[in-house]
């Protein structure tokens, strides 16, 4: 049994046998308590380990303490595909289609997870050795460093790193080919990080009163997400051409402005539909949709889960969710991605 088992065994998770649904060339362990179920699946190398989280949170959890992880990592990078929470110091969302980042040497995160959402990401850990290995012919390699090679490039890398994520999830290879898969993805991981960075130095900055005014735009977007805002009227806050407000927003959000106005909306849809008693078509109205199907249609773009999913799991019973037989085989792991 590996060390990083024998860790997460003494964090509460058991050894899942025989379980299928994800690679086979990774180990699965599971878990079962009254804040949640689901399995924690990875697949570890002397350079890093892909991991993937897959369970539900039964009841809303705030976790004020984080094992220390730093002897089996130093950096983590995960692309979330479904997730209703947030994590603080430093503050990150924890929500659909987006990245979570973390240095294992700090052990003071605190999470809130909200109750009935599902909790799906899947990440590349890297340890010590790859860095030491692939940085540092290319930059200092002190902690700080490489901290911010994570952290600044959360927003460039989440659509290119979602490509990856996904072939991860739905990888059915067996060795030897699954190693040699699994290798090349956790390098390219790293590649399109280091690329998103380098190419960041290189770019020409926002001007401070240029982003004080990009600022006031998505401030007023964020105020009003359930009204159609005339793009005259960002124009004139922003005190901008059209064209210069467009390029210098989606250079400092990652976003188009349409994109940012749907993202606040559906993340206080995510919010209504899983804490109050509304129906779906009240929430899509509330938040600016007269329109059901095109609100459905951007909630399961944004958060990874069709609107009605998050009703449903709301109401079902925490059995439903994980069970396990003589075996030590939970019910999660019989079905594929």
């Amino acid at each position: 049994m590996s060390r990083f088992q024998d860790f997460l065994e003494e964090m509460g998770w058991e050894a899942c046998l025989n379980c299928s649904k994800y690679c086979h060339a990774g180990k699965t362990v599971y878990i079962q308590n009254e804040d949640m179920d689901g399995l924690y699946w990875w697949y570890e190398t002397e350079h890093f380990i892909i991991d993937i989280h897959d369970f539900f949170i039964k009841r809303e959890k705030m976790a004020d303490s984080f094992p220390d992880m730093s002897r089996f990592m130093t950096f983590s990078s995960s692309y979330i595909k479904s997730a209703n929470g947030e994590c603080f110091s430093p503050y990150q969302t924890l929500t659909a289609n987006t990245m979570f980042v973390a240095s294992m040497e700090n052990t003071n995160f605190r999470f809130l997870l909200h109750a009935n959402f599902p909790f799906l990401s899947v990440g590349v850990n890297i340890k010590k050795k790859m860095i030491t290995d692939y940085l540092s012919s290319h930059m200092e390699t002190n902690p700080k460093t490489v901290s911010e090679v994570f952290f600044d490039t959360r927003e460039l890398v989440t659509k290119p790193l979602e490509k990856l994520a996904n072939s991860i999830l739905n990888c059915n290879m067996s060795s030897p080919a699954a190693e040699i898969f699994l290798e090349a993805k956790a390098k390219e991981w790293l590649s399109i990080t280091l690329d998103a960075y380098f190419n960041k130095e290189t770019e020409k900055s926002i001007s401070v009163p240029d982003e004080k005014a990009i600022v006031n735009v998505a401030n007023y977007i964020s105020d009003h997400y359930a009204l159609d805002i005339p793009q005259e009227l960002l124009e004139k806050i922003a005190m901008m051409s059209g064209t210069k407000l467009k390029n210098l927003f989606k250079q400092k959000y990652q976003m188009s402005i349409t994109e940012y106005a749907q993202r606040k909306r559906m993340n206080i849809a995510e919010t209504l539909l899983s804490t109050t008693k509304l129906e779906i078509r009240d929430v899509a109205k509330s938040v600016g949709y007269t329109s059901h199907s095109r609100f459905t249609t951007l909630f399961k773009k944004y958060k990874g889960i069709y609107p009605r999913e998050v009703k449903k799991l709301g109401d079902m019973d925490s059995a439903a969710h994980t069970c396990q037989n003589d075996l030590g085989k939970c019910c999660h792991c019989s079905s594929n991605q």
